[in-house]
């Protein structure tokens, strides 16, 4: 069954919808929440979003896009119709970084997605996010062509980090698995270079693209620890 989590997300966000933005936008409004709706990633963003809306602006969301994802982590911008917002998700987790137009400050963000410095990031996202891809919206969650965790089809690779991704090494799980400290000689995993050595290392050996079956029987990995954890599992 789904988590708690994302069952509230979804009783809520209705109604969250319904008070947020102008009655002429409601219906609008709650089509983009049903085209995202079998997305545990994509309704924790606009449940975030029509929680708190920035500056009570009483804006609709009318798209997502991925600026980047990395380790488990991804930068979406959050389109609504007069502004552009950009957040951090990660374990399920939503912060909002500012306006998309003002770009990232935090150094720390910008080097886990491998930007250099804020001209870095402008040079290789561009100055607008018309361009950028949008989010994935699998049709349901139940579909045994499409992850439940991460949203890839059949034949693609997981997202970095997502909990239903097989280990190439013993086949479990490998964000629970303790191949990752045994591969990489450690007994707690650090900083990002140990994960980028284990990023390499998952490369060479091959890793377990999603195949129908690999789902788990719940439809959401809403209530699993996080991925690729900083101690081997007891």
């Amino acid at each position: 069954m789904p988590g708690l989590r994302e069952e509230m997300a979804h009783l809520e966000l209705p109604l969250l919808i319904k008070y947020g933005v102008l009655p002429e936008e409601k219906e609008k409004a709650l089509a983009v929440y049903e085209k995202y709706r079998f997305s545990a990633a994509a309704v924790s963003l606009l449940r975030c979003y029509y929680s708190d809306l920035p500056e009570a602006r009483e804006e609709m969301a009318i798209d997502l896009k991925i600026v980047a994802s990395r380790q488990g982590a991804d930068l979406v911008v959050l389109q609504s119709t007069r502004h552009d917002y950009i957040y951090l998700h990660s374990d399920g987790q939503v912060v909002l970084l500012g306006e998309f137009k003002n770009g990232i400050k935090d150094e720390s963000i910008l080097r886990h997605f491998q930007y250099k410095n804020p001209d870095d990031f402008w040079e290789k996202t561009g100055t607008s996010p018309a361009h950028l891809p949008s989010m994935h919206a699998p049709e349901a969650t139940a579909s045994p062509g499409v992850c439940v965790a991460c949203g890839v089809a059949a034949g693609e690779l997981h997202i970095l980090g997502c909990p239903v991704e097989q280990c190439p090494w013993c086949e479990a799980q490998l964000s629970h698995c303790n191949c990752r400290f045994d591969q990489l000689g450690v007994g707690t995993i650090e900083d990002d270079q140990q994960l980028d050595r284990f990023e390499l290392l998952l490369e060479r050996k091959g890793r377990i693209r999603f195949k129908s079956g690999q789902n788990p029987s719940y439809p959401t990995a809403g209530n699993d620890p996080p991925p690729f954890s900083d101690e081997p599992d007891k």
